[in-house]
């Protein structure tokens, strides 16, 4: 077995068990709230797979990219959350009901929306492309929804025993998808110098500047709430990515691999900033400064924040 057959596996196993450790935290009617005010969701999607891909798609025009550069972006601007999102999503105000909600409903819209923009790649590069919707489906369920179940039918039928392991999983998950992505990274080095050129990397920082901007106006009156989506907007899947910038292109796979871990750095580089940022406003908030938002929201976010702290999952803002 070589290193990257290791790599592979680490980040998957990592993946995995942070996914099972936030369905360890959740209930299941925690995703009924974005349901049960249509709003926010709506909202959501339309920041997600809409606003963002229509501008990634207008970036990928504008600049000279490399070939499978700009299919690899349109990726993911229609890919759903990487899985770790949800912690981050918490960390930064984000109410545990809005979170799980919004992970659970942008992985259900995403599995309509990449073939769309399969097509929609392959008319605008003229290419035929060779994409398999089971593998893509593969992808989801074996990354989110099976591991999501499992640890929401472990808290369902076994509380006690979740609330002992929820911990440990998170940690041993993280640890072992940072190993594989410090590897992933040594391993890669030279294909992410590869794509720095060309615009690619002014491309992929607009892209994610953008999608910080259009899921922080979008988020609602909540501020918690409005950091979880501004950041959901720029944190998305990269596997989904290869995948749909692979049917297109398969013959360009150091471009795209490179593309795909330059936005994975990139998107570190501009999301701690602002994540900071989201965590100082809702600090001042709670030493007793007035959010811009109405009574009955602020009513809503201290339902939330019950909600929240029943999960398991931290609030920062305490």
């Amino acid at each position: 077995m070589d290193i990257d057959t290791l790599t592979e596996i680490a980040l998957l196993i990592g993946i995995v068990l942070i996914v099972l450790a936030i369905g360890l935290r959740a209930r299941l009617e925690d995703p009924l709230l974005l349901l049960h005010r249509p709003a926010l969701g709506l909202r959501a999607m339309a920041a997600m797979f809409v606003v963002l891909p229509l501008f990634a798609l207008l970036v990928t025009r504008l600049f000279p990219l490399q070939q499978g550069v700009g299919a690899a972006l349109l990726g993911f601007a229609v890919s759903p959350m990487l899985p770790p999102w949800a912690k981050t999503g918490a960390k930064i105000g984000g109410h545990g009901d809005y979170v799980f909600g919004l992970q659970v409903l942008a992985t259900g819209v995403s599995i309509f929306v990449v073939p769309v923009m399969l097509w929609l790649v392959a008319w605008i590069f003229d290419i035929k492309a060779t994409f398999e919707p089971l593998i893509f489906s593969l992808v989801l369920l074996v990354t989110v929804g099976v591991p999501l179940a499992i640890g929401m039918a472990i808290t369902k039928f076994l509380p006690g025993v979740a609330q002992r392991i929820a911990g440990l999983t998170e940690r041993i998950g993280t640890v072992v998808l940072l190993l594989g992505i410090v590897a992933l990274l040594v391993a890669s080095h030279s294909v992410i110098l590869g794509v720095i050129g060309q615009g690619t990397l002014i491309a992929i920082v607009v892209i994610i500047g953008f999608g910080l901007l259009v899921g922080h106006l979008l988020g609602g009156p909540d501020p918690g709430n409005r950091g979880a989506l501004a950041t959901a907007t720029a944190s998305r899947h990269p596997g989904i990515a290869l995948l749909l910038a692979f049917g297109v292109f398969p013959d360009n796979e150091k471009a795209i691999l490179g593309t795909v871990l330059l936005y994975l750095l990139a998107n570190i580089a501009l999301t701690v900033p602002y994540q900071r940022w989201r965590k100082k406003v809702l600090s001042r908030g709670a030493q007793g400064q007035v959010f811009p938002f109405d009574l009955k929201t602020r009513s809503q976010g201290h339902n939330g924040k019950q909600r929240l702290e029943n999960t398991g999952i931290n609030d920062d803002r305490t």
